[in-house]
């Protein structure tokens, strides 16, 4: 019988907060460097960037023989595979676990970037934990303590439903921002009831690095861990940590 997989959706109702590159690096680390077994289902309609990603990935792996290398080495012994990318619009989002074949530990879901698209509430509501990205924007911030509160209140008011938790975190956080802002919205979050990582992700080009035939380092790729070089001062691994006492309780 097949187990049940977790299945996590980062989601806002703001754009631009870094959603699917949050989704690709985690993928991948729990994928590669962890060795759970993950899927990916991109519901980011209609421009699919995890997919797209993928196809990059998958194109420059073709023309790059340093990163063939790295690829059959990671899958010389069959027991890793590179994990699925799905697409699905947002409202067949919830019927995509009992359709991927195999067992799977954990299922990312990256969700439009606004909660008015049609069956993003009811995804989020199916999933068993919700992580926000939010940044240092008053208007981001104003409308995800919006999100996460009215998604509380329903966990609080449906306690059959899939949905275990949500939790804000902050992600894109510049060194340079005033550590006050900072302590004021998390007393906000705190006082509103609402719970948020300890972790911080910051704000980093490293990110954004792709897979490319010209060099040797990536961080935001779905064939590959990122490169160990980049993980370290990237806080990365410090959140994965995090989630997983979340998602993994005991």
């Amino acid at each position: 019988m097949n187990k049940r997989p977790i299945l996590v959706a980062f989601s806002n109702q703001k754009g631009g907060v870094g959603k699917s590159t949050v989704t690709a690096v985690l993928a991948s680390y729990f994928n590669y460097v962890k060795g759970l077994k993950v899927a990916v289902v991109d519901c980011d309609y209609p421009q699919f960037s995890l997919e797209k990603l993928r196809g990059r990935d998958l194109k420059n792996l073709e023309k790059s023989e340093y990163h063939q290398r790295l690829f059959c080495r990671q899958f010389k012994d069959g027991s890793r595979k590179a994990y699925p990318i799905v697409t699905s619009t947002p409202e067949a989002a919830a019927e995509i676990p009992g359709k991927l074949e195999g067992d799977y530990d954990l299922i990312f879901f990256d969700l439009p970037g606004t909660v008015n698209s049609r069956g993003v509430f009811e995804s989020v509501m199916n999933m068993d934990f919700i992580f926000t990205p939010i940044v240092k924007d008053r208007m981001v911030m104003q409308s995800s303590l919006s999100f996460v509160s009215t998604v509380q209140d329903f966990i609080g008011q449906h306690p059959e439903a899939p949905l275990k938790d949500i939790r804000l975190f902050w992600n894109r956080m510049d060194s340079r921002t005033s550590k006050e802002l900072y302590v004021m919205y998390n007393a906000i979050v705190l006082r509103m009831g609402l719970k948020v990582f300890e972790t911080v992700l910051p704000d980093l080009e490293r990110f954004n690095k792709e897979m490319t035939p010209s060099s040797r380092q990536h961080f935001r790729c779905t064939l590959l861990p990122p490169s160990e070089s980049l993980l370290k001062d990237s806080r990365l691994e410090a959140f994965a940590q995090e989630m997983e006492r979340i998602i993994f309780p005991g």
